[in-house]
C-alpha cells in the first residue's frame, strides 16, 4: 500500500465514521451478533487503539527503535467497551475518533516513502511506519465490514 492509498483510506473512512452519526440509538447499541460487542463498543475500540498509537507509538517511531510490546489487549478493549456503553455519547465517541483521524491524516501529509520505510521493532516484530499504518488500516476495514454486516447496510 503506497502513501496515496493510505491517505485515501483515512479520507474514505472518515466519511464512514461521519455516516455513523445518523444511526438510531438502537442501531448504535446493536450487537454485532449473539453475545458480541455492540456497534458502539467496536467504534470505541477503534478510538482507544488509535489514541494509544497516537500517544504511545508514533512519537517513538525512529529508525532502529525497540519498543515494548502492546499493553494488555483485553484491558484496553474492556475500557473501550465501558466508555462506549456507559460513559460517552455516540457523538462524543465519533467526534473523538474523527479528531484523532485528523491527526493521522496530518501525519500522513508529512510523510514520504523514505519516512514510511523507517524500521523499528515492537517486541520481537520488525515493522516499518508504513506496515504499521497498513496493519491498522486492515483493522479498520475488518471492523467496518462487521459493523456494516450487523446493520444490514453499506454505510458510505
Amino acid at each position: 500500500m503506497d502513501l496515496e492509498e493510505m491517505k485515501a483510506h483515512y479520507k474514505d473512512f472518515d466519511g464512514w465514521i461521519q455516516s455513523l452519526k445518523g444511526l438510531t440509538d438502537a442501531e448504535w447499541n446493536k450487537p454485532l451478533g449473539e453475545g458480541k460487542w455492540s456497534v458502539a463498543a467496536v467504534v470505541s475500540h477503534l478510538l482507544f487503539w488509535d489514541r494509544y498509537s497516537l500517544e504511545e507509538r508514533f512519537p517513538y517511531f525512529k529508525e532502529g527503535a525497540e519498543l515494548p510490546s502492546y499493553p494488555d489487549f483485553q484491558g484496553v478493549n474492556d475500557r473501550a467497551r465501558e466508555y462506549a456503553e456507559n460513559t460517552a455519547t455516540k457523538e462524543q465517541v465519533l467526534d473523538e475518533l474523527l479528531a484523532i483521524r485528523k491527526d493521522y491524516r496530518e501525519m500522513l501529509e508529512q510523510m514520504d516513502s523514505e519516512k514510511l520505510a523507517v524500521s523499528f521493532k515492537i517486541s520481537n516484530h520488525q515493522l516499518t511506519i508504513g506496515s504499521y499504518f497498513e496493519d491498522f488500516i486492515q483493522h479498520d476495514l475488518h471492523h467496518q465490514k462487521q459493523v456494516n454486516h450487523a446493520l444490514g447496510k453499506t454505510l458510505v
